[in-house]
């Protein structure tokens, strides 16, 4: 057995975020790899929320990386960007929803409106993306790695967790 040596501790934004989190972690960890994925669920509390928490986590536990995954729709500017920055807080930023994130995976068209993003998601996917199991049923580790070189946010999700 190998001992866990990095350790990564990533704040969601809400539960859709969680939910992509659990499914990289199970795709591109295995265990005994040396390298575990923590998260954390701010609730839906947007980005400032989200960056709240990892502040507040950040001071009662210790790992070796500390990320948020935050929309960048509302509750999120350069302020924030600056103080996760500060406090050497990793800000993967979702464009302006993690539905246009999830839609540019897949090869489809996004929309600079979160609105619109949410109402294509569940046009193509048939429901909303924090549905329970839904990315783990619809997105793959082949699709992943395809969309790594033109989706930023997975870019930086899987450099985080040094794939």
């Amino acid at each position: 057995m190998r001992r866990t040596h990095y350790t990564i501790l990533t704040v969601c934004e809400g539960d859709a975020e969680e939910q992509l989190v659990c499914v990289i972690r199970d795709l591109y960890l295995p265990r005994n790899c040396g390298t575990t994925l923590h998260r954390k669920n701010a609730r839906g509390h947007g980005g400032a929320g989200a960056l709240r928490l990892a502040l507040e986590l950040q001071q009662s536990s210790v790992y070796d990386c500390y990320a948020i995954l935050a929309d960048t729709d509302r509750h999120w500017g350069q302020d924030e960007r600056d103080v996760a920055a500060r406090n050497t807080i990793v800000a993967i930023e979702q464009r302006p929803c993690i539905e246009a994130v999830l839609l540019h995976i897949d090869g489809q068209t996004t929309y600079a409106q979160t609105r619109d993003n949410k109402a294509a998601f569940r046009d193509r996917y048939g429901d909303d993306a924090s549905r329970d199991g839904l990315i783990r049923r619809k997105f793959t580790r082949q699709m992943f790695d395809a969309a790594r070189n033109r989706v930023e946010a997975l870019d930086q999700l899987l450099r985080l967790i040094r794939c």
